[in-house]
């Protein structure tokens, strides 16, 4: 009795997953952990393509079953259609599967003819073929037969094959790659070659691109630190023989006497020339009358080094504009500016003391 049928389904079927007996819960979570570990170590793999689906038709007689499979079910012109026939039988059996010719029309091309395996029932045959179609519509792939014959005794070799298995026909659907805004007419041009998608990068690569932009970040990172210590970093303190030297050139560059503003200025010398003092040699001039810093000077005569009476006729000569309202000449402002600059040349060489009073930061113009 033959028992044919004609079935679609998937080339493999979903296999089934057996979960293992119960195990504590420590050990389940400590599994879970080092699944994701390993995930993220090795990256989510892409998932599986879906497989393509086939056409199949088995025929049985007694022990044999005949098994003819063609796929995919849906192809587009050009593609490559796989025709696989399997014969199941027992040993004592030898078949004669269906060849090139037995296509008929279709052109079909054998590919591979493995020797005969052992099976679940006895022996495996396979062929497999190739169809490429090249016209848009229902391809059929036609009725197969498959000889056979049983053999007498083992020594037998070749029996007669004086029976058949033959398969339904088995149709395709192959799609054209033409759309409907082509014509065959007026064809499109041709494009550029289209490369296949690059394959995923291996996890080590990935690893080391990720190390790779951490590093980056950290020197860049680094480098704004060391870029915004320098811009915050104080600028390093000016001596007070420069400072003082640079107020009295900007004293000097003024014209105080044709503004008639000569009190100013000397107000304004005799204030570079004690804050000289304090910042080089300790000396809290600034808050001391002219009298006070000459007594001061008189009971330490070695806090300066330099003669007192020079620097008294120079204090006491800036005093007289400054509170007796003596209008100087011209001339005499500059004399006075000299003593100043000589002042502070002569004592640039003396050896600042430990700690100044208020001279942190010596920066800036004349007062």
């Amino acid at each position: 009795m033959n028992v044919r049928g004609t079935e679609v389904r998937p080339t493999e079927e979903g296999g089934r997953t057996r979960h293992g007996g119960t195990k504590g819960c420590a050990h389940r979570r400590w599994r879970s952990g080092v699944g994701y570990a390993l995930l993220l170590i090795g990256g989510c793999r892409p998932p599986a393509p879906p497989q393509a689906e086939v056409v199949r038709d088995t025929v049985e007689r007694g022990p044999l079953r005949l098994t003819v499979e063609a796929g995919p079910k849906t192809a587009a012109v050009g593609d490559v259609v796989t025709v696989t026939i399997r014969a199941d039988a027992p040993a004592d059996y030898v078949l004669a599967l269906p060849e090139e010719k037995d296509f008929g029309d279709v052109s079909a091309h054998l590919v591979a003819t493995p020797d005969p395996q052992p099976g679940a029932t006895g022996m495996l045959w396979r062929r497999v073929f190739e169809v490429q179609p090249v016209v848009s519509g229902v391809l059929e792939i036609p009725s197969l037969t498959a000889r056979y014959g049983h053999k007498a005794s083992p020594a037998e070799t070749q029996p007669a094959l004086a029976g058949e298995l033959v398969s339904n026909p088995l149709k395709l659907e192959i799609r054209s790659v033409l759309t409907d805004q082509d014509k065959p007419e007026q064809p499109r041009d041709i494009t550029g070659t289209l490369l296949p998608p690059l394959p995923p990068l291996p996890w080590w690569v990935r690893v080391l691109l990720g190390l790779g932009a951490l590093a980056v970040v950290a020197g860049v990172y680094a480098l704004y630190r060391v870029l915004r210590q320098r811009a915050l970093r104080p600028p390093p303190p000016i001596l007070p023989e420069v400072w003082a030297l640079r107020a009295l050139s900007a004293l000097e560059n003024t014209n105080w006497f044709d503004i008639e503003r000569v009190r100013e200025y000397y107000y304004r010398l005799t204030e570079v020339v004690r804050r000289y003092i304090e910042l080089k040699f300790g000396l809290a001039a600034p808050e001391m009358t002219t009298e006070e810093f000459l007594v001061s000077l008189a009971h330490d005569g070695q806090g300066l080094p330099y003669e007192t009476g020079r620097l008294r006729v120079f204090l006491e000569a800036c005093d007289f504009v400054k509170y007796a309202a003596l209008q100087p000449t011209r001339e005499d402002g500059q004399q006075v500016l000299r003593t100043a600059r000589a002042f502070v040349q002569a004592t640039a060489a003396a050896s600042s003391p430990p700690s100044q009073g208020g001279g942190g930061n010596t920066g800036g113009s004349a007062p």
